[in-house]
C-alpha cells in the first residue's frame, strides 16, 4: 500500500539550491526528468518545455505547440498581453514514458500532448471526453507497464486563469481521465470532481491517487483488485495541494 508523506512546517536544508528560470518566463508546475536521468524538464508560461543542463547550467527550449511557433506575442520577451496563455498553452502536468522516451504534457488549454524523446513541436493527442472538450488539464502520469496515460481536467467550467473561481464557487466539475495508448481513446474514470490536480499510478498499479487541490485531500481510483472502479478518500492534506508523485520506495509526496 502507498503512503503519503507530507510536512506540516517548512523543512529547511543546505542541500536546496535555486535554479533560476530564463528572463521573461515563469513557473514551473511541473518538473520531469529522463529515462537517462538528465532534466529537469519544466513547462513554463510562454507554453513552451524548457530543460535544464546542469554541465553547463543552462535551459534550453525542448518543446513547443504549434500556436507558439506561429504566434508572434507567445515568442515575445516582453510582457503577454491578458488571456495570451489560452493561445499560447501552458503546459503544467509533464511526466515521461520510459520505454519510448516520450514525453507526455498536460496544457491547461491545448490538452493531452505528446512529444519524442529528440523533443520539437508536440502533438495533441486528445482534446475532449465523451463529446466534452477539455477546459483545465492540469495533472499527468504515465503507466510505466501500459504506456496508459492518467490525466486531470480540473473544471470544465473554469479555465486555469480563473482557478479561483473552482475554489470560491465549490465548483465540482473536474474529471479523471484515462487515455489508452493501445486504442488512442480517452475515458472518463470519474467526473464530477472538486478541482482534481496532481495524478500519480501507484508502485503495484492497483489505482490512481489524485489531489485534490479546493477539498485539501487526495482520493485514490481503483484500477484492479475488489473495489475496481471505486474512488475514495486517501488522506486529508493539511493545505492547498498541487502535483503528487510517488517515489522510489512507492510513497506519494505532495507540496
Amino acid at each position: 500500500m502507498s503512503s503519503v508523506k507530507h510536512a506540516a512546517l517548512p523543512i529547511k536544508s543546505i542541500d536546496f539550491k535555486q535554479i533560476r528560470l530564463p528572463t521573461g518566463v515563469s513557473g514551473a508546475e511541473s518538473l520531469a526528468f529522463d529515462r537517462r536521468g538528465e532534466g529537469p524538464y519544466a513547462g513554463v508560461s510562454d507554453g513552451r518545455v524548457l530543460k535544464w543542463h546542469g554541465s553547463t547550467r543552462r535551459w534550453t527550449a525542448f518543446a513547443y505547440n504549434a500556436n507558439y511557433e506561429k504566434t508572434p506575442m507567445c515568442t515575445a520577451s516582453e510582457k503577454r498581453p491578458a488571456g495570451a496563455e489560452a493561445i499560447c498553452g501552458r503546459p503544467l502536468g509533464l511526466q515521461f514514458y520510459a520505454k519510448t522516451g516520450d514525453l507526455y504534457i498536460a496544457d491547461a488549454y491545448l490538452g493531452l500532448m505528446k512529444v519524442g524523446p529528440s523533443g520539437g513541436k508536440a502533438t495533441a493527442l486528445a482534446t475532449e471526453a465523451d463529446g466534452v472538450p477539455f477546459n483545465f488539464v492540469n495533472g499527468v502520469d504515465v503507466d510505466q507497464a501500459t504506456g496508459d496515460v492518467y490525466f486531470t481536467d480540473s473544471s470544465t467550467t473554469y479555465t486555469r486563469e480563473h482557478n479561483t473561481g473552482i475554489i470560491l464557487n465549490r465548483d465540482a466539475t473536474g474529471r479523471l481521465l484515462k487515455y489508452d495508448a493501445r486504442t488512442r481513446h480517452v475515458s472518463v474514470l470519474r467526473a464530477g470532481l472538486p478541482y482534481p490536480n496532481g495524478v500519480a499510478v501507484s508502485a503495484d498499479r492497483t489505482h490512481v491517487v489524485v489531489a485534490h487541490t479546493g477539498p485539501c485531500q487526495a482520493f485514490r481510483y481503483w484500477l484492479k483488485g475488489p473495489k475496481v472502479g471505486s474512488y475514495e478518500l486517501f488522506v486529508d492534506l493539511p493545505g492547498y495541494t498541487d502535483n503528487v508523485r510517488r517515489d522510489a520506495k512507492g510513497g506519494i509526496g505532495s507540496p
